[in-house]
């Protein structure tokens, strides 16, 4: 005959070691474990304050593009547009990589539209032509700053 309690007991022994050596294994794991998790946390704020230092720049060159726009200076909105705003699309798809899906999603929709905005302006100056210049200022200015809203 099978004596079941010397077969629990022993059961018992080995669960209860097994059950502590989980307990410190799971202890000296978890700083280990987290470091990652945390690291990821710091460089993803990192990364976002260096994208408010990107889009406080690009803010800066839509100022100066402004006054460019509304004085008519159509060869410095030609230049602006093709120098220190020839990056703005890759900058912006740099800053809604870090944002989540939905976010990435209307941050990229919102650049395509501020870029085909610079397309309209950059004509509009080629053909000095002021109210199309305003509206596609205006309208890529509206981009540009819902795209600071989604980001803050």
């Amino acid at each position: 005959m099978l004596n079941l309690k010397n077969y629990w007991t022993g059961f018992q022994k080995v669960a209860i070691a097994f059950c502590v050596m989980l307990a410190l294994v799971g202890t000296l794991l978890t700083p280990v474990l987290t470091q990652p998790a945390i690291a990821q946390t710091g460089s993803k704020a990192a990364a976002l304050a260096a994208s408010a230092e990107k889009l406080q720049v690009l803010s800066d060159r839509f100022d100066r593009l402004e006054k460019f726009v509304y004085a008519q200076k159509w060869n410095d909105i030609i230049t602006s547009i093709h120098g220190p705003f020839g990056e703005i699309r890759r900058e912006l798809r740099l800053i809604a990589s870090q944002l989540s899906k939905t976010e990435k999603e209307t941050a990229n929709s919102l650049a395509n539209n501020l870029f085909k905005n610079f397309v309209i302006l950059d004509n509009a100056a080629k053909d000095r032509d002021a109210i199309a210049a305003e509206t596609a200022f205006k309208n890529a200015l509206q981009d540009f700053e819902s795209i600071v809203d989604l980001v803050s």
